[in-house]
């Protein structure tokens, strides 16, 4: 499908959110400078993600709350930018923006908390640890370079095309990083990996996708 040309975002709502996500960032980095530095970097720090199952890592805190905030809204960002480009969505109608928000925000709930209960209800929290914090920091990462690429397109006319590949090359590299730093639990459990990719990231997000666009 072509792409609708169109002049760059210059509402008001945007401006606000993204001022919205620097103050978490800012928040974040006040809380605790030194490991927001050191979750940006995680993609290429394995060392970091092993001392954070070493300080009895907890799947719910205010980092990892702050971190899903943050990664929920932009992705929702690039999510609405793509309606925005190929669908001819007015981009100044916030309710357009927030509904694709809380689809993504209802999705991430949803999967987490089934991952939670499947940890705790087969005692697989010491085997998964590793599995779920280099899934969540990995995330948080990639969301803090898109959400910059985000500011480029926002005030320097940023081909938006860019975004999508940006992030999608950022989804492949750190999917590969994942697969390598977990390659021993995947190979002993390959059936189950298979089967929580497709049940619990593939098809709900596929679903979640048809819905919104």
């Amino acid at each position: 499908m072509q792409a609708i040309e169109r002049m760059p975002f210059s509402n008001d709502w945007m401006t606000l959110v993204l001022l919205l996500l620097f103050g978490v960032l800012f928040l974040i980095n006040i809380v605790d400078s030194a490991k927001f530095k050191e979750n940006i970097f995680s993609l290429f720090k394995i060392s970091f993600l092993e001392q954070e199952i070493d300080d009895n890592y907890q799947f719910i805190n205010g980092f990892q709350l702050l971190f899903s905030f943050f990664s929920v809204v932009v992705l929702s960002l690039v999510f609405f930018d793509i309606k925005v480009v190929y669908f001819g969505v007015n981009s100044s109608i916030f309710e357009g923006f927030f509904k694709v928000f809380l689809g993504l925000l209802g999705y991430f709930l949803l999967k987490n908390l089934v991952e939670f209960v499947l940890v705790y209800l087969f005692f697989l929290k010491r085997k998964i640890t590793y599995f779920m914090i280099s899934k969540t920091n990995y995330f948080f990462a990639i969301s803090v370079y898109i959400f910059f690429v985000l500011l480029l397109k926002q005030y320097a006319h940023l081909n938006p095309v860019f975004i999508y590949y940006f992030a999608g090359f950022l989804l492949l590299v750190s999917f590969i990083i994942y697969l390598i730093n977990n390659k021993n639990l995947i190979l002993n459990h390959l059936f189950y990996f298979i089967l929580y990719i497709c049940a619990l990231e593939i098809a709900p997000l596929l679903i979640v996708f048809k819905l919104m666009f």
